[in-house]
């Protein structure tokens, strides 16, 4: 066998061995043909069309092709929350596409579940300062930590395979990874390397790809909301506008009160019939009252603010406007609010005030109807804390209050407690009673829990079902064991009959209590699992009574 050095030696004639020259042409082919390949690819429209799934598809399929390995794998890794996210692998030989497991940093089995392999803590502690990485024999790598579990969970091909890892950087940062896998060892050349890199840098475009066009769409939808907002802006600007201009202002105010008043004294000059339409005084009936007529006429809650509004007009350029909301005397006693809107109409030599004009619309529907719709939204923002059925909070006001109320322990609260209460058997009681007998119950139920719970600080809630929750704030062990009594004292005179009850021939309650007077380091629903644990120790041990759970035992 002629070693390497005596191939490239050169005949006596000067040229090389044909056999030389079959491997320089093949060698010199698959660099074209990589070339070649790399300049299709890098054209492929998926690579910047933003469909970064589709585009990992494009890449390892193109990929495995032109390196000639068994499968290339593509992750994406999201640093925040510390996994690799298998975006696409595909078989050559199989000709299949697969995607969805996770690798995460989670302490657990190991294994892979629900497409997750938890414990790659080996693997993803160094990935921000990710090198190429080749392998000819992974059965030769035993100093690679992270292998052995690649393997055993398939995610790498059993020994003796080659294996070629190329980061995916963006900015200097490790995006993602592709992996490069053949079945039997393999020596990874220079040009099968660098092609490698190249389509780990079309990887890089793919994502730049999309997000910049996640971006874009973000872009083009403030642009449209920020043109939208300014025609509306400039539409009400314009309405405001010309509402204020003078000589449009009195032929549009046909039914509002138009007056003109001394600026010094505020005695009127002239003020429009509608007056009596609005107020139920004849004009000269208000000439009459004198200087500052309007303070005569206006709320007393309301005198001080209207001259220090009124005073206000020594400061304005001519066209603007001061606008307030007055309440104003009717003739016969009641009050109508007005809007008045009020500019200076004339000035002296010195360029002082000297006549304002305005004009007063009547408001008092508008008024009457921002009250009415007060109101309605605190109904209805009182309906959708309620439960239809019971008429006390539901689960989601139970959610909020118990939030709130965790929050407070520590912070001037000593303690907080909680009761889980559920009607014994009920569902015998309704199969027996019928539904319509049994939302009686509940209501009636919820009414004597409310009854036993004396502070306005504590909530009743519908917590489920047959199922309601007391939240105590600021309430001790003994304080809760009492309330729990007290609700047992209350569904007992309700005296509601139970035919098909195990323990009674009426309705019972079971109930579980937990109390914490420390938050630190816990969560709220340890409080509600202790509750709940107490309610199940309650039940075991014959219903009709109430368990207390500590949040050391949950």
């Amino acid at each position: 066998m002629r070693s390497a050095a005596k191939t490239l030696q050169e005949r006596s004639d000067g040229s090389l061995p044909s056999s030389t020259h079959q491997v320089l042409e093949k060698s010199a082919f698959n660099q074209q043909a990589m070339q070649q390949g790399l300049y299709l690819l890098s054209q492929h429209p998926s690579i910047y069309s933003g469909d970064l799934a589709t585009a990992a598809m494009t890449l390892t399929s193109t990929a495995a092709t032109m390196l000639c390995v068994d499968r290339v794998t593509l992750w994406i890794y999201e640093a925040t929350e510390r996994q690799l996210k298998q975006l696409d692998s595909y078989n050559r030989s199989k000709d299949k596409h697969s995607a969805g497991i996770v690798l995460t940093v989670e302490s657990r089995t190991g294994e892979i579940t629900d497409g997750r392999l938890t414990d790659c803590t080996d693997y993803l502690q160094g990935i921000d300062n990710r090198s190429p990485l080749t392998l000819e024999n992974v059965s030769k790598a035993e100093a690679i930590p992270w292998l052995g579990n690649f393997i055993q969970n398939d995610l790498i091909f059993h020994t003796p395979g080659a294996f070629l890892e190329m980061p995916i950087r963006r900015q200097g940062k490790v995006a993602g990874v592709l992996w490069y896998e053949l079945a039997d060892a393999h020596c990874w050349s220079e040009l099968e390397q660098s092609t490698a890199l190249a389509i780990a840098l079309l990887a890089a475009t793919a994502i730049d790809s999309q997000q910049q066009q996640s971006l874009s769409a973000l872009l083009a939808n403030h642009s449209r909301q920020l043109k939208r907002e300014t025609i509306e802006r400039e539409q009400a600007e314009q309405a405001w506008q010309e509402s204020q201009r003078f000589i449009q202002g009195i032929i549009d105010a046909s039914t509002n009160i138009l007056y003109v008043d001394s600026f010094a004294d505020g005695s009127n000059f002239y003020i429009s019939r509608w007056i009596k339409n609005v107020l139920g005084y004849e004009p000269s009936e208000v000439q009459k009252l004198g200087p500052r007529y309007l303070e005569q006429l206006v709320h007393a809650d309301e005198k001080k603010y209207m001259a220090t509004e009124r005073s206000k007009l020594a400061a304005i350029n001519d066209g603007e406007v001061v606008e307030n909301e007055y309440r104003f005397r009717h003739r016969q006693g009641n009050w109508r609010w007005l809007l008045c809107r009020e500019t200076v109409f004339q000035r002296d030599s010195e360029g002082q005030p000297t006549q304002v004009f305005g004009t007063a619309t009547d408001i008092t529907k508008h008024k009457h109807a921002e009250v009415a719709l007060k109101e309605i939204n605190q109904e209805l923002s009182r309906l959708a804390s309620m439960d239809g059925l019971t008429k006390v909070a539901n689960r989601r006001s139970f959610d909020q209050y118990l939030e709130k109320e965790w929050e407070n322990v520590g912070s001037g609260r000593s303690s907080l407690s909680l009761i889980l209460c559920d009607i014994d058997y009920f569902k015998n009681y309704n199969d027996t009673y019928g539904h319509q007998a049994g939302d009686v119950c509940l209501r009636q139920v919820a009414q004597a829990i409310e009854r036993a719970v004396k502070r306005s600080t504590d909530l009743v809630a519908r917590y489920g079902g047959e199922e309601f929750a007391v939240v105590l704030p600021n309430t001790s062990v003994a304080g809760v064991e009492q309330v729990a009594r007290e609700i047992q004292r209350e569904i007992q005179q309700l005296e509601i009959p139970h035919s098909c009850s195990e323990i009674s021939h009426c309705i019972t309650v079971s109930l579980g209590i937990a109390a914490v007077s420390c938050t630190k380091g816990r969560h709220r629903d340890m409080l509600v699992a202790a509750a709940d644990q107490g309610l199940y120790q309650a039940k075991y041990e014959g219903r009709d009574r109430f368990c207390l759970a500590k949040l050391e035992e949950v």
